[in-house]
């Protein structure tokens, strides 16, 4: 019961649609205007830096607290399964008609919360991935596999940090859970041609 609890408000804190309410105070409208995805690379193009920031601050702090009270919920597991529900949230929006955003920022908040070496980590594939192959969703895809092996077969790597996880299972269930939930949307973006993330409207 505590997990499914942990899941049913990782995914409502994930699905609040913040990012719209931030640029519409601002004059802009993530949905309807550019790549029409209510995330920060849109934000960015639409509205500036400030704007970014401000939504991918604020998304990533929604599912960073998601994770959080997991953790008070029901321990390790619960920590997991909010972490995953918090990105559902976010992909597969239901205020949004189960369309959203490509959950990039909400994955970093899980990352941060419950295994910050993971998103150091996560971070750094991506970024040389996109500076390499030129495309995002390929990047993401990759920066995936990265994890996704670092918590298969060298776990303790992403378990050293100040708080989060600190046991294997939850660990590689989070990391399968989210990849499962991402990897959708960034096949098709992998599939488009290459260009920077900074030139793809839909890379967040």
């Amino acid at each position: 019961m505590t997990h499914l609890a942990a899941g049913l408000i990782g995914y409502l804190l994930g699905s609040l649609p913040t990012a719209e309410r931030i640029a519409r105070s601002v004059g802009v409208s993530l949905r309807t205007e550019g790549s029409g995805n209510p995330g920060a690379n849109n934000a960015r193009r639409l509205g500036g830096w400030s704007l970014a920031v401000t939504i991918l601050v604020v998304e990533a702090a929604k599912s960073a607290t998601a994770v959080w009270i997991g953790s008070v919920l029901g321990g390790q597991s619960a920590m997991a399964v909010a972490g995953v529900a918090a990105v559902l949230g976010n992909v597969a929006n239901i205020w949004y008609r189960m369309a959203g955003g490509k959950g990039l920022g909400a994955t970093l908040g899980v990352l941060l919360a419950a295994t910050p070496m993971l998103a150091l980590i996560g971070l750094l594939v991506i970024g040389v991935l996109v500076w390499l192959i030129r495309s995002s969703g390929r990047a993401a895809l990759g920066a995936m596999a990265v994890l996704l092996a670092v918590s298969l077969f060298t776990p303790g790597i992403a378990l050293v940090g100040p708080w989060g996880l600190d046991t294997a299972g939850p660990l590689t269930g989070l990391v399968v859970g989210l990849s499962m939930v991402l990897a959708p949307r960034h096949l098709i973006d992998a599939r488009m041609p290459s260009q920077t993330l900074s030139e793809d409207p839909s890379a967040f």
